[in-house]
Order: structure tokens, then C-alpha cells, then sequence
């Protein structure tokens, strides 16, 4: 059908021409496409006449018919780099076609240096010298033409191209100068500008990481990235490069050894992210192959895919350990490193599609270019992602050091005090100390001397007694600073104890009747004191007033009016008073006061014959007052 329908065009055609009376040379008009547009018609010649020649120069004028784009590979045509060809091209079309609108002509991936003419007049050239080593097989030109070149009736284009490399002219489209310097800028965005901007982006990001490698050597994947950065951007560079900057047999090669190269060094970074099982045997082992393969193409012309199979192979290899490892963790950090990995293969294919859909003829825009950006892109994302775990991880280990600070400032400010306290606690007891050793050796000893010198002489009873109990309060008084820390029981003991020559003598037995008991953390030398003359009181009527035979101290816990305390007792078998018809003295009235002082409670009981019972209640905790 295409074949019957480019018969009938073809008549239609010639038809046209006799009608019109066209030139002869018309009749060889080269086939083209029309696509309209606003600013009106296009054309992209599809078929032209062509000579290809060895040299600079073109040799002969055997024009043959053959489809544009024509491209000549030269691994294809057996050619070697340096070897210089000439390639001419022509095309025919009709002014009236196209309008009056200003023209211009696109075209891309013709190559390498070439210049334009119109119906014999030159109109653009992208070299100065025809030795100049060009590199425009991807970068798109647009060249507009003055409306005085063009013929009412039938014109000419010609290229003349000069390579030595692969030869050929690419696309040419004619039409409105607007239409196509839209579609120009477009294209050189997306072939030439993007690319560049992509690539130089991720040179620079390398350069980044490379520096903070520098600060953390024990993060080897970065350096990986690094490097790899660098192997892509010489992979790349070719596209979006517009002249040879070094040897053009070395620039040809570059692009394919950096590939494989850059794949290797991608993988041994993403290996050492995930941290992968011998990752290091794997990284060198696809070292050591890139070195015969890299022989094997330069020295012995083996196929260029001897070294594009085993790099695919890493490729989706690394793609696949992408996905399970996305899958695996499902998070930022994974999932967007993992869509890196995965997204070089995708690219691979779609560009392998494209060029076997479109060939060589500069229509495609390929997007492999894009990935080293990318996947560099990836990482930033994914190392971001660690950068603000560990800027949260910093700012949580922060709180904590400011609370474990404050807490250490609380336990110092507590240390400090009881610091303090213990040397305010020493200071007493030192001064307690001294005070007891001067109340002994001098007003103890006076007062014992005076005693026996009374007894001696012989003096009144009643000077006797007095100089006795100032004795025993000296004595009781000494006993109230001797540190008992807190323990009520141990202090009573030592009241009776000091008391039981005097107990014995008058023939009162006292029993001991004492419950384990826990320790008043208020009984201070103060509060000892009142507890002391409380208990000596006691002791000291059942002494003169009882006429008793035994008396019993005791001590055990009972709770009153809901407050834990310690009960404490003396009670006495000897005559005992009515307490309705009893009189009392100071001594009551002392006890109840040191009582109320103790935020204690004091009661007492007796019946004829039958011994009073005198009884004190301390609590375990008591409130300031």
C-alpha cells in the first residue's frame, strides 16, 4: 500500500511539473514530508542525492539516490579514526510550498564539520578550518536564510560534509524561521543545555563529597561516589561537548571504558551503602575483568559490546539489590538510593529503544545522560535524610546532656550543701566535743571533788543532795550531746545505766522491757535533752515519792491518731496516789511543756497501792513548727 501510494504522489507530481512547465533537473525534485504548522508548512527531506568520496575533497559527480538521514558508521564501513571522508548532499523543493514567510534550515547529527549552501551561496559553516576536529553528531543547528537566496520557483540545498570518523547528514528540515527556532531552542535545551548543567552539577557534587570523604576516611563509599562522578561525566561528556579536546581516537574510546568503569565504581558504592557480604572481592573482581576488556577492544577491534554486555550485566545487577533493599527497609534513606540504582537500567533501555527506533539521525533525546545527575541527586536526598536523623539524634543527645547537666548541677548544688552541712555537723561536734571534755575535766571534776569533800567533813544532808543532783544533770546534760543518732532506745539505756547505782541503793530493781524500734531522724542534742529531763524526772519520784521495789522502762512502736511514733514508759510498783485528790508540783508541768516541745504526748496513771505508770508517745515524723 505504501509502496502504491508513493506511486500515485509520484504521478500526481509530474503531472504538476508538466503543467507548470518546470526546469528538467526539477523532475529530480528530492522527496520530503510536509507537516503544517500556525506559522505555516514544514519540510524534512527524507530522500536526497548524494556523493561520498575519500579525502577532503569531494572526486566525481556520480549523484545516487539514497534516504535521508544518511549516516556512514565507519566500524560499520570498516574505517579507521583519522581517516578523512567527504560526503555531499542536495536536496530540491519549491519555493512556493512554503510561502512568503522568512525561511530557515534545522538540522542535527550531521557530521562533523560541514558547511550550507543555497542555489550556490554559502549560508553557514561550523568550522574555521577543515581540520578542525568537531563534535555535533548530538548538538542541533539552526540556520536561518536571507529571503534574497531563495528562488521564486525551484531551489537547491547542498551540504558538504568532512569527517574523519563516522560521515553522514542528519536531519534537514526547511520551514519558517519561528516555528523552528522554537523547536531549536527546545531541542538544544534538552541535547545540549540540560545535559551540560546535569553533568557539571554532578562533577561539582562529586567534588563535595570528595572533601567530606577527606573528613570521615572511614566512610569508603563516599570516595566511591566520588570517583564515580568523575567516570560519567567523562562518559557523558561527548554529548554535549562541541569540539574534540584531545585525541580523537582516545575521545571516541573514553565514552566506552567510562561507562563500564562508572558502573563499577556506582556499584562499589552502593555495596559499601548496603553494607553487602565481600563487597571488596566483588568490587575488584569487576576491577581485574574491565582490564581485558579494555585490551581486548583497544588492541584486537573486538565488538563494542564485548564491553556494553558485562556493564548491563552490573547494571541490573545493582538494580536488582536497589529493589530487594527498597523493599527490604522501606524508608528514605533506602527507598530513594534504591530508585537510583534502579533507574540506570530503565534509562539503558529506553535510550537502546530510541536508538534503534530513530538510528542516528539526531531525532532522539536520550536521557542516560540525565542518570550520574540523578542517581548524585539520590544520594544528596538519601544523605540529607541521615544528616536530619543525625541533626535529631544531636538535638535529643542535646536535651539529654542539658538534663543530665542540670541533674549533675542539682546533685553538686545536693553535694555541695551536705559538703556544707558536714562541715557545719564536724564543726559542732568538734565544739560538742570540747564542750563535754571542759564540763568533765572541769566543772564535772569540781563538782565530784566538792561532793567527796561534803561527805568528808561531814556536811548537812541537804548540800549533800544538792551537789549529787547537780551531778547527775551534769551528767545527763553530757549525755544529751553524745551523738545517738536518732535512736531513742540508746539514749534511755544511757540514762539508766548512769542512774543504777542510785536504783540499787534505794532497792528498786529496774527491768528492761524494750521493742525494736526505728530511729527518730529529729532527736538532736536539743530535743535529747527534754527527753533526758523527762525520763529523769520519772526516775527521780520513783525514787524519793514511790517507795517502790521494781520498775520497768520500756519502749515499743504504736500508732496514735493515725501518726507511727514510739511509746515510751516508767512504771513503778509502790503506793501509788488517788489521782483526783493528787496535788502537783513543777516537775508535772516541766515534763508536759518538754512533752509539747517533742510535738509528743505525755499521760500518766496510778491507783493506790498499785504504782503509777508514766507514759511518753514521740512521733517518727513530726511538722515544724
Amino acid at each position: 500500500m505504501k509502496f502504491l501510494h508513493l506511486i500515485i504522489r509520484c504521478a500526481f507530481v509530474g503531472i504538476w511539473l508538466i503543467c507548470q512547465s518546470t526546469p528538467a533537473w526539477a523532475q529530480e525534485q528530492t522527496q520530503f514530508k510536509i507537516e503544517q504548522t500556525d506559522a505555516g508548512p514544514l519540510i524534512e527531506f527524507t530522500e536526497g542525492e548524494f556523493i561520498l568520496s575519500e579525502g577532503l575533497e569531494t572526486s566525481g559527480s556520480n549523484w545516487r539516490t539514497h534516504p535521508n538521514p544518511n549516516i556512514y558508521d565507519m566500524v560499520e564501513q570498516g574505517w579507521n579514526v583519522g581517516e578523512p571522508h567527504h560526503l555531499k548532499g542536495r536536496f530540491h523543493f519549491n519555493r512556493q510550498e512554503l510561502g512568503a514567510t522568512p525561511l530557515a534550515i534545522y538540522t542535527v547529527s550531521t557530521r562533523t564539520n560541514f558547511k550550507v549552501l543555497v542555489n550556490g551561496s554559502e549560508v553557514f559553516r561550523n568550522f574555521a578550518d577543515i581540520n578542525d576536529e568537531n563534535n555535533p553528531w548530538y548538538r542541533p543547528f539552526l540556520i536561518p536564510v536571507a529571503d534574497e537566496l531563495w528562488n521564486d520557483g525551484d531551489n537547491e540545498v547542498v551540504f558538504e560534509v568532512v569527517s574523519k570518523e563516522s560521515i553522514g547528514i542528519g536531519r534537514v528540515i526547511l520551514g519558517p524561521n519561528k516555528t523552528l527556532e522554537s523547536h531549536y531552542r527546545s531541542k538544544y535545551f534538552w541535547q545540549i543545555t540540560a545535559p551540560k548543567m546535569a553533568n557539571f552539577t554532578m562533577l561539582f557534587l562529586g567534588a563535595l563529597v570528595f572533601l567530606f570523604w577527606i573528613g570521615r576516611r572511614q566512610e569508603i563509599e563516599l570516595l566511591w561516589l566520588s570517583i564515580s562522578t568523575v567516570l560519567w561525566f567523562m562518559r557523558n561528556y561527548q554529548f554535549f561537548s562541541a569540539t574534540v579536546p584531545f585525541d580523537l581516537a582516545l575521545f571516541k574510546v573514553v565514552p566506552i571504558y567510562a561507562t563500564y568503569f562508572a558502573s563499577v565504581a556506582s556499584a562499589a558504592f552502593y555495596f559499601h551503602f548496603i553494607k553487602l557480604a565481600n563487597r571488596n572481592r566483588i568490587i575488584l573482581l569487576m576491577l581485574l575483568l574491565g582490564i581485558p576488556l579494555v585490551a581486548a577492544h583497544a588492541f584486537f577491534s573486538v565488538s563494542d559490546f564485548a564491553v556494553y554486555i558485562p556493564t548491563a550485566a552490573i547494571v541490573f545487577y545493582v538494580a536488582g539489590l536497589g529493589f530487594l533493599e527498597a523493599k527490604k527497609h522501606f524508608n528514605i534513606e533506602h527507598g530513594v538510593l534504591g530508585l537510583g540504582m534502579m533507574a540506570t537500567p530503565i534509562a539503558t533501555i529506553y535510550d537502546l529503544h530510541i536508538a534503534l527506533k530513530y538510528g542516528g539521525d539526531g531525532n532522539a533525546t536520550y536521557i542516560a545522560v540525565f542518570g550520574g545527575f540523578f542517581y548524585a541527586v539520590v544520594f544528596i536526598i538519601s544523605f540529607g535524610k541521615r544528616a536530619m536523623d543525625a541533626f535529631q539524634d544531636l538535638g535529643e543527645s542535646n536535651l539529654i546532656l542539658e538534663q543530665r547537666i542540670a541533674e549533675t548541677r542539682a546533685e553538686l548544688a545536693e553535694s555541695e550543701a551536705e559538703r556544707r552541712a558536714l562541715t557545719v555537723a564536724q564543726a559542732l561536734e568538734t565544739e560538742r566535743g570540747r564542750l563535754m571534755q571542759e564540763m568533765h575535766d572541769g566543772i564535772g571534776s569540781n563538782l565530784i571533788t566538792s561532793l567527796a569533800i561534803a561527805r568528808q567533813q561531814k556536811q548537812p544532808g541537804s548540800t549533800i543532795r544538792t551537789l549529787s543532783r547537780a551531778l547527775n544533770d551534769l551528767k545527763i546534760t553530757v549525755d544529751s550531746l553524745e551523738p545517738v543518732e536518732g535512736d531513742l532506745v540508746a539514749l534511755i539505756a544511757n540514762l539508766r545505766h548512769r542512774m543504777a547505782k542510785d536504783l540499787s541503793a534505794a532497792g528498786i530493781v529496774c527491768k528492761w522491757e524494750v521493742d525494736e524500734c526505728k530511729p527518730l531522724h529529729w532527736l538532736d542534742a536539743t530535743n535529747a535533752l527534754h527527753v533526758l529531763r523527762i525520763y529523769s524526772e520519772a526516775i527521780g519520784n520513783v525514787l524519793v515519792h514511790s517507795r517502790a521495789t521494781e520498775m520497768k522502762i520500756g519502749c515499743k512502736e504504736k500508732t496514735v491518731g493515725g501518726v507511727d511514733g514510739i511509746l515510751t514508759y516508767v512504771k513503778d510498783n509502790g503506793d501509788g496516789f488517788n489521782l483526783e485528790h493528787a496535788t502537783y508540783g513543777k516537775g508535772i508541768s516541766n515534763m508536759q511543756a518538754r512533752a509539747k516541745s517533742l510535738h509528743g504526748l505525755l499521760t500518766h496513771s496510778s491507783k493506790v497501792n498499785e504504782g503509777t505508770i508514766l507514759e511518753l508517745w514521740l512521733p517518727y515524723e513530726r511538722g515544724e513548727t
